[in-house]
């Protein structure tokens, strides 16, 4: 926060900044953190709808609540239910308004935890995609998410095949 009077160019703490740790947020907003800092690729340049956020999400929210992929998808496996996308939404203004994650303007490339110039493979809307703005607290959700045995081994696998898709991004000129 700047202060008034402070000299030009110098940024003053002026009071109490909240901080926030998993267990001050909701078992989806800590889904979300948690997705939001595995790194997806853009679902497109993946090749698969699997790799989008809001159904990494539902899948992780899923298994930590039931265990059970199928709890938060419709029924082609894929796409998320219509309840599922409300409390996301509601999730990420949640979110938003702790100052957590950012919406990203409309057309923006979807980059794994926020905004990459430069990568416009996979244009989304920002609702699905928000930007990840406190990657410290979204480590910890990641962090406590791998410790739930039901999640561990998916959550792994779609960290483990977004190096790979990163990979053959960076192969074909991305980032050079």
């Amino acid at each position: 926060m700047l202060v008034r009077g402070a000299p030009a160019g110098a940024a003053c703490y002026a009071g109490p900044m909240t901080a926030y740790q998993p267990e001050d947020l909701d078992e989806l907003e800590v889904a979300l953190l948690g997705v939001l800092s595995v790194g997806l690729p853009p679902s497109r340049a993946a090749g698969s709808d699997t790799f989008r956020v809001d159904h990494v999400t539902a899948v992780v929210a899923g298994l930590h609540r039931e265990g059970r992929v199928e709890t938060f998808l419709a029924a082609d496996g894929v796409r998320v239910t219509q309840d599922f996308r409300a409390s996301l939404k509601a999730a990420i203004e949640a979110l938003a308004e702790k100052g957590l994650v950012a919406y990203q303007p409309a057309g923006m490339p979807a980059a794994a935890g926020g905004f990459e110039a430069g990568l416009e493979i996979d244009l989304v809307d920002p609702d699905e995609h928000p930007a990840l703005l406190d990657r410290y607290l979204g480590q910890l959700c990641m962090e406590k998410l791998f410790n739930v045995p039901a999640v561990y081994p998916y959550l792994m696998g779609r960290y483990t095949a977004s190096g790979e898709v990163w990979r053959r991004l960076r192969e074909g000129g991305y980032g050079a």
